[in-house]
């Protein structure tokens, strides 16, 4: 597959933000994407389609984690990933397509520093290499199309942030906080003072 190289215009004295899209990468989304519903998983200041964030501070239009959106299947045309730009193993690439595949109806993108070569089943069909800037890393954005036979949600994770979730995805009724066993310390308060202290 041929892939193009992109060089970001930008005048020189602009103010760049670095957790927004590059004024380039956003004409190219908006055209490709035309007409489509989009989802942006990491996009609380993305400029178009839908935004979900973690951080309530760049007032997105949903407030999720990115490894467990709050979304049914197939719940809209696009998803796209522009997660933070940190080390990624094959583990927790794989568990985050996933999950961003099973809400498209259509298609993944992906834009980071990190090349993915078919994650969770998807089909590369499109990719530009992207040049941000002077002395920058360079960005991969690409294009995946969701197979027919998409990759159930992760009901465990193995590497990642995501790990925090496996508790509760194992039995749905427990909370993410406060007293991690409930049920036991309810029990151990009604023994007599004595059993407890010897216990």
């Amino acid at each position: 597959m041929e892939v193009e190289t992109i060089v970001c215009k930008r005048p020189p004295t602009a103010k760049a933000n670095g957790w927004a899209f590059p004024r380039t990468v956003e004409d190219i989304l908006r055209r490709e994407l035309a007409g489509k519903s989009v989802l942006h998983l990491f996009g609380g200041l993305a400029r178009f389609g839908t935004r979900m964030d973690i951080d309530p501070t760049t007032k997105p239009d949903v407030i999720g984690d990115a490894w467990m959106p709050p979304f049914k299947r197939s719940s809209f045309d696009v998803t796209v990933l522009d997660p933070p730009y940190v080390r990624f193993s094959c583990q927790m690439t794989t568990a985050l397509c996933c999950q961003a595949a099973y809400v498209a109806r259509e298609q993944v993108v992906w834009f980071s520093t990190l090349w993915l070569d078919h994650p969770a089943r998807l089909k590369l069909r499109k990719a530009y290499a992207i040049v941000v800037g002077r002395n920058a890393l360079m960005r991969c954005l690409q294009f995946f199309d969701v197979s027919e036979n998409k990759m159930e949600p992760m009901r465990r994770f193995s590497r990642g942030p995501a790990i925090k979730y496996n508790r509760w995805l194992q039995q749905p009724h427990s909370l993410l906080f406060g007293d991690p066993a409930p049920a036991e310390s309810a029990v151990e308060s009604q023994k007599p003072a004595r059993e407890r202290v010897a216990a």
